[in-house]
Formats: C-alpha cells, sequence, structure tokens
C-alpha cells in the first residue's frame, strides 16, 4: 500500500492552517506550506495562534526542494487557482497526489485539465467552524473531509494512503458512495449559508435559531436542488434537513469563509456559488431568482470595500 511521507500545503488561510496544524503531526509524513515571493514571507514570519496556542510553520519554496511532494494540498481560494498554476508545475510530478479543499464544483476539473499526469482525488470540507482573524485562527470543530476517486472506486491506491494519512494525525474523514454527490451537496450549503451570512453579517448563533434566515437559505438551497436534478445529480429535498444537525453543531460565534471576505474588504467567491448556479440554470431553462438577488448584493457589498 502507498504511504505518503510528505505533504505541501498551499494556502495559509483559515482551511490551510486548520489542517496544517493537524498534518504537522502526522508520524513518518514531512508537512510544510509551499509558498514564494511574499507569501513565502509572511508564512516564514507569521508567528501564528491557533485557538490562542503559539505555532510555527515549516515553510519552503519550489526551487528548493530536493524532492517532490507525495501530496499536495490546495487551500487557496478559487480566484487565486489561476496564479498557482506556474507553482505547480514546479511540484507536481506522474506520483503526486493532489486534492483541493475549495468550496464550489470546478477546482478538480481544473486540477485534472492543467495536470492530468497527477491523481487527483475529490474532496468535501464538511462541519469547520475554523475563523481566521490576522495571525490568529480559532475553531471549536475541525469537521471532517469527504473524499473519493473520480470513478468512486474505493480502493483506489491514492485514496486509501490519503485516508491513512489523515487517520495518522486525527483528521475525520469519510469515503462516501458517490463523491460527486458529496461535492454538490456542499456546494448547495456553501450557496445557502455562505451566501445568506454575507449579505446579512449574521454569524452560525443566528442560523441556529432565526427562521426566516433559515427560510432563505432553504430558499437558496431548494434553487440547487432544482439545477442538480436537471443536471444529473441526485440531490433532494432532505438533503437540506440532513444539513442542519451540522449546522448545529458548529460554534455560534463562527462565521461562514464568506462572511469573513466580506468584513476583511476581500473578494468572495460569489461567483463561483451563485454565479456558476445562474449559469447552469440558464442553459437548462430554470428560473433562480433567490441566487440572483444574493449575488447582485454580494457584489455591491465587494463594490463598496
Amino acid at each position: 500500500m502507498r504511504t505518503i511521507k510528505s505533504a505541501a500545503i498551499i494556502g495559509a488561510g483559515a482551511l490551510g492552517i486548520l489542517y496544517g496544524d493537524a498534518l504537522k503531526n502526522a508520524p513518518g509524513c514531512e508537512t510544510f506550506y509551499l509558498a514564494e515571493g511574499p507569501r513565502y514571507n509572511r508564512i516564514k514570519s507569521g508567528h501564528f495562534l491557533v485557538n490562542n496556542i503559539p505555532v510555527s510553520f515549516n515553510v519552503k519554496k519550489a526551487d528548493d526542494l530536493e524532492e517532490l511532494p507525495d501530496l499536495i494540498i490546495i487551500a487557496v481560494k478559487n480566484h487565486h487557482l489561476d496564479s498557482i498554476i506556474d507553482l505547480l508545475k514546479k511540484v507536481i510530478g506522474p506520483e503526486t497526489i493532489i486534492f483541493s479543499v475549495l468550496n464550489g464544483i470546478d477546482s478538480e476539473k481544473f486540477l485534472e485539465e492543467n495536470f492530468p499526469e497527477a491523481h487527483v482525488i475529490y474532496s468535501v470540507a464538511l462541519g469547520m467552524d475554523a475563523v481566521r482573524e490576522s495571525n490568529q485562527l480559532t475553531y471549536s470543530s475541525r469537521g471532517k473531509l469527504l473524499i473519493g476517486s473520480k470513478d468512486n472506486d474505493r480502493k483506489n491506491s491514492e485514496l486509501l494512503a490519503l485516508g491513512g494519512l489523515l487517520e495518522s494525525c486525527g483528521l475525520h474523514f469519510e469515503i462516501p458512495e458517490d463523491i460527486h454527490r458529496s461535492i454538490w451537496w456542499k456546494w448547495m450549503i456553501n450557496i445557502g449559508v455562505n451566501q445568506v451570512s454575507a449579505v446579512t453579517g449574521a454569524n452560525y448563533g443566528v442560523f441556529h435559531t432565526n427562521p426566516d434566515i433559515q427560510a432563505l437559505m432553504e430558499e437558496a438551497m431548494l434553487e440547487t436542488i432544482k439545477v442538480a436534478k436537471a443536471s444529473g445529480i441526485d440531490l433532494r429535498q432532505e438533503d437540506i434537513s440532513n444539513w442542519y444537525p451540522i449546522l448545529q453543531g458548529l460554534g455560534a460565534d463562527g462565521k461562514t469563509s464568506m462572511l469573513q471576505d466580506i468584513e476583511a474588504g476581500r473578494p468572495t467567491e460569489a461567483e463561483w456559488f451563485s454565479g456558476r448556479l445562474i449559469t447552469l440554470a440558464e442553459e437548462l431553462n430554470i428560473e433562480v431568482p433567490v441566487n440572483r438577488i444574493l449575488l447582485r448584493i454580494i457584489r455591491i457589498k465587494e463594490a463598496m470595500g
């Protein structure tokens, strides 16, 4: 069975730090961040705090690597994918396992098209409530990763190697029967809770108790289900109900990544959520009015900084 002896993380946002902090404890695996230019310097001198505990991370430049990493974890935002292509070209070989923890439904396809020699594992990051402010990361739950191969082969050697690594450092994971359905399910969640939080400013605690915000979230999700069904993906209305136990388990003070982006004046991933959904809906002649309104409001908020 394949084993992973080195893991490189690209991206030191909330998820990048969350998983980096766990993976640095994986026995027999060297974990490091891969960066160049100003990003290298920011991580190198980061003096990070994770749940108020000081931590330091190993960071390397691609040109300094003696061997290519066995595993690469992509933890940037969707709008940064194009900017890391040149970096990835330096570190991906025919044996490289690569997976992204990006939101949306397109990152795996992007990686397969640009790096056909790599072994792309499909993944969904679920149930974490990590919040990064400056150099500080706080969380009450790391959640779990859903991982799978493109053809849903549960015995895929790269998939099993990744599962072994995650298990060794205490990161919870599951291998679902249909990873593509899982990815769309998480996309549905993002389209609902992330976007509604961005337009309202609500933390998870508001979503726990407020029926109006829950209704708006569900309306955005139901439009996603309509597009999914027309696209051949088996999303169902009960998938919304299945989201609530996970939502209730998130820390009340936690915030979605999109709300964090709005508050920090950063670009959001709305174009990869409602924007992408609207494009698909137009191709399928499906009306998605709630998502059209959410996208307009988020674009206004972004323009206002």
